[in-house]
């Protein structure tokens, strides 16, 4: 008897845990029916394609977003979101980070200032473009690097760096140019004397440097908005996007360079898949990299470094190999 009461209790406990499991297995079906409806809402409403984030760096974001709404899963977040529309561009800020300083990783400024830009103003137009530019810092940085490396002869050159970003917000501060001293405080100041009005706590970029930053909304998903670039920086945006939406983007600034253009990406980032065969490493420490030439009988001159004749230092991504050629 005793040992019949111990099935039974058994059996009881076997049949609620399996009960529970099934509750738990339909609670996170529900939740990820609930979270594709949330994306294809925001995608909706936001007009931003969330399927070019990584999964889990999505997800964390909008948790966020669930803390601070006091709801606890997104079926309840999606129900807050038809409830508070404001809340959307909420959601926009948080997925578009806008970290960022002014000479960000200064050793790569140093290489753009010292090798890049001297190369690229051998011509007398020159056009760059910061993609992902946030509140302006890395634009305003670049037109810094181009008075410095050319000076009183600008008016001589039409240079054109155009800005984007996604973030509608971000762009507006970035057009205003307005910065307090703790955005600054990696500038040296000689360069906020020469390039920054002050004025009540604030520093403002003198209209010599903002003149040459175009500030535009643009999402990376999407085509360029401009080609025949010179150099393109992207940097420390692509870490949160999907590998084959990092691919996907790469591949779009390939298309909008020049041939023998420069792409400059983030130091913890790398490119992969087709788009690493279209353009050889000049800098893996600063991850620059210039954009193959089409024609397959100028590859091996290329490779080697040859541009227009001028001296060339290449670092070769297998093995750190440094080649110089003449």
């Amino acid at each position: 008897m005793v040992q019949f009461w111990k099935l039974r209790c058994r059996d009881v406990t076997c049949r609620r845990e399996k009960c529970r499991m099934a509750s738990v297995e339909a609670k996170n079906f529900l939740e990820e029916i609930a979270y594709q409806k949330l994306k294809n809402l925001l995608h909706e409403t936001i007009g931003l394609n969330f399927s070019c984030y990584r999964d889990e760096y999505l997800r964390r974001r909008l948790s966020i977003r669930l803390r601070a709404t006091g709801t606890f899963t997104f079926s309840q977040y999606l129900n807050y979101l038809k409830k508070n529309p404001q809340e959307f561009n909420n959601i926009l800020n948080d997925l578009t980070i806008n970290f960022t300083t002014f000479f960000r990783d200064r050793d790569v400024y140093d290489y753009l200032e010292k090798n890049l830009l001297p190369l690229l103003f051998k011509s007398k137009e020159v056009t760059i473009w910061s993609a992902g530019c946030a509140t302006g810092e890395e634009p305003y940085s670049l037109a810094i690097l181009v008075h410095k490396v050319i000076g009183n002869q600008l008016s001589n050159y039409k240079v054109t760096i155009y800005a984007s970003d996604i973030d509608e917000d971000a762009l507006a501060k970035a057009q205003k140019g307005v910065y307090n001293k703790k955005q600054l405080y990696e500038v040296e100041d000689s360069i906020i004397n020469k390039y920054f009005s002050y004025n009540c706590g604030t520093y403002q970029i003198k209209d010599f440097i903002k003149q040459l930053v175009h500030f535009e909304k643009h999402d990376l998903m999407k085509p360029p908005l401009h080609n025949e670039l010179d150099l393109i920086l992207c940097r420390n945006v692509m870490i949160f996007f999907a590998r084959e939406s990092q691919q996907h983007v790469h591949m779009q600034f390939y298309n909008a360079l020049r041939e023998g253009g420069y792409l400059v990406i983030g130091k913890s980032e790398m490119l992969s898949g087709d788009t690493s065969t279209k353009f050889v490493c000049v800098d893996i420490n600063c991850r620059v990299y210039k954009k193959m030439l089409s024609s397959v009988g100028c590859k091996a001159n290329y490779l080697l470094g040859v541009v227009k004749n001028d001296t060339l230092t290449l670092n070769n991504s297998i093995g750190g190999q440094r080649i110089v050629a003449q």
